[in-house]
């Protein structure tokens, strides 16, 4: 993290990693973040998420061409949760709770967090959110980027 003199800035203090360590985590998240506005902004841009019936020729063309928008659709919804997951993330980061469960509390192990630096629950609390939700009893952590 650097402030506009492109000095590195210090993170608050962590129990679990080093300053170098977040400044790592921290660059990956404002990597995903700019992949993701960027990526939202093209779909905007090319005209894919826009339909309009008045230019169909048939009814083939605007199934077609609706299929299309539901999947884009799909797609950023997606894409604007796991952005959400990642503001969170760098936002613990600025906070000084980067890196533990928030099922839990305990350290979330750093080769996860390595491979989703937005992850917010260990593996073992994961598990059990979804056991929780495969049999009804899901109390609404629908997070599935984590």
């Amino acid at each position: 993290m650097t402030d506009n003199n492109n000095q590195v800035k210090k993170f608050p203090a962590s129990d679990i990693f080093s300053q170098e360590e977040l400044s790592e985590f921290w660059d990956r998240l404002v990597s995903e973040k700019s992949k993701l506005l960027a990526h939202a902004k093209e779909a905007v841009q090319k005209g894919s998420i826009r339909l309009d019936a008045n230019e169909m020729m048939d009814e083939v063309d605007l199934a077609s061409a609706t299929i299309e928008q539901n999947l884009t659709f799909r797609l950023l919804d997606r894409e604007r949760k796991l952005l959400s997951s990642v503001e969170r993330a760098l936002g613990k980061i600025k906070t000084g709770d980067y890196g533990y469960c928030e099922g839990t509390g305990e350290p979330i192990p750093k080769k996860r967090l390595q491979l989703t630096p937005w992850t917010r629950h260990s593996v073992k609390h994961k598990e059990h959110l979804e056991r929780m939700k495969k049999s009804g009893r899901s109390y609404g952590d629908n997070d599935q980027h984590s």
